[in-house]
């Protein structure tokens, strides 16, 4: 079980659903606190102020999490922290739209329904942060685009310039 344990854990995919986890019950716990409130008191956009609040507050939080135990970040952190929210800012204004949606055009305007909903679209957005964040937030400046190999450069072909 030790050996099963220690072999996910070096699994960033593992990782990312235990931190990850951790932050997003964070932030939905966060939302639901800001839902209920402002939904008692009749705020109209409720959810949308609850959605900016938790993204905000957790936006950090994450940061953390994420560069150190999941992507093991080594690049400057103020770069990374830049790519990492303009990747959760998207997911955010995903997020605002999905929501929107939800309760717009599905009539799912309930304080129960919102919660419902906002649980299904983490589900998404957290799959498709996921793939972001490795690909693009913390991928090193060193390391090749996945999915790309090198072609090595033949030395008696001068007229074509090296790649790169």
């Amino acid at each position: 079980m030790r050996r099963l344990i220690a072999a996910a854990s070096r699994r960033p995919e593992v990782r990312y659903l235990v931190f990850g986890g951790v932050n997003t019950a964070f932030s939905y716990g966060l939302y639901t606190v800001a839902l209920l409130v402002l939904h008692a008191w009749r705020v109209p956009g409720d959810y949308a102020i609850a959605i900016t609040f938790s993204w905000i507050v957790s936006n950090v939080t994450s940061f953390v999490l994420q560069r150190r135990f999941v992507f093991h970040g080594t690049g400057h952190p103020f770069r990374e922290f830049v790519k990492f929210s303009s990747v959760t800012f998207g997911s955010f204004i995903a997020n605002l739209a999905l929501s929107a949606a939800a309760v717009e055009f599905l009539g799912l305007d309930g304080a129960v329904e919102k919660l419902v909903s906002q649980l299904v679209i983490t589900v998404i957005l957290v799959v498709v942060t996921y793939v972001l964040h490795r690909t693009f937030s913390f991928r090193s400046a060193t390391a090749e685009p996945t999915g790309m190999v090198g072609v090595e450069r033949d030395p008696d072909d001068e007229d074509v310039p090296p790649a790169g």
